[in-house]
């Protein structure tokens, strides 16, 4: 996934495989890098870890697309995944929404709990953190449904989401395959980062969808009643605004 800035000229590419497997061994299933060269001279500035700036943009993606589309009084999430997706995304809506419990659940108990207990060394103690045994389970009376998972098939059926609820879809979406049922379609806003790429990655169902750019430009005001789904399929461009932040931080380019 290559991308160049001409603002601050820079040129990355990122290298990242899924390996299911991985996660019997105790590995992360995403792995890769990310190298960042000088646009001019071609020297390197910079490699990072490809499954950390992942989680950093899919997390900061979903946080603000909660933040335009979610019930601002939302009480209720719910988690289905326990990976640093999940993680980054449950952070972000924590940061956006005064959410006081978080619903979970994973492919084992194990991973579950973990993810609990670590959600609850890193975020408010007063959240209390419930695991379920099933998607179905942890998205009843959800406000806020959070998937990170690799699923081929929807997780979960249209009538288990309340009405007005927001979905956070973050997983596997390929032509074939999707988190959430398409009946959710027929009742729901549909907000994608860049609709061509939604498109030619996820299905041609996202051809109604609104991006993220149209959503804030155009002041699109959402009713409490209407459900929302934000699906996401990740652009080199997100990879390179937290990898020039990064470096910014980091003092390895200059602001500008």
């Amino acid at each position: 996934m290559p991308y160049y800035s001409h603002f601050h000229n820079l040129f990355m590419v990122k290298i990242v495989s899924h390996h299911l497997l991985n996660k019997v061994y105790g590995r992360t299933s995403i792995s890769g890098v990310i190298v960042i060269q000088d646009g001019a001279t071609g020297q390197i500035k910079a490699q990072m870890d490809a499954a950390a700036i992942t989680a950093l943009r899919t997390g900061a993606t979903a946080g603000l697309a909660t933040d335009l589309l979610a019930m601002a009084r939302s009480k209720k999430v719910a988690v289905i995944g326990a990976g640093a997706q999940a993680i980054a995304v449950l952070e972000a809506v924590l940061s956006v929404r005064k959410i006081n419990q978080v619903a979970v659940c994973s492919t084992n108990r194990a991973s579950t709990e973990h993810f609990i207990a670590d959600a609850k060394n890193r975020f408010a103690r007063e959240i209390e953190y419930v695991s379920h045994h099933s998607a179905r389970q942890a998205v009843s009376g959800a406000d806020i449904i959070c998937t990170a998972t690799t699923c081929a098939s929807p997780l979960f059926s249209a009538c288990d989401v309340v009405k007005g609820a927001h979905i956070n879809a973050v997983g596997k979406h390929t032509l074939v395959s999707r988190e959430f049922p398409l009946e959710l379609l027929h009742r729901a806003i549909l907000m994608v980062e860049d609709r061509k790429a939604a498109i030619e990655e996820a299905g041609d169902y996202h051809q109604n969808s609104i991006s993220i750019a149209d959503m804030l430009n155009s002041h699109y005001a959402v009713h409490q009643d209407e459900t929302t789904i934000f699906s996401s399929v990740g652009t080199a461009f997100q990879d390179a605004c937290i990898c020039i932040a990064i470096l910014k931080k980091l003092k390895v380019i200059s602001e500008i």
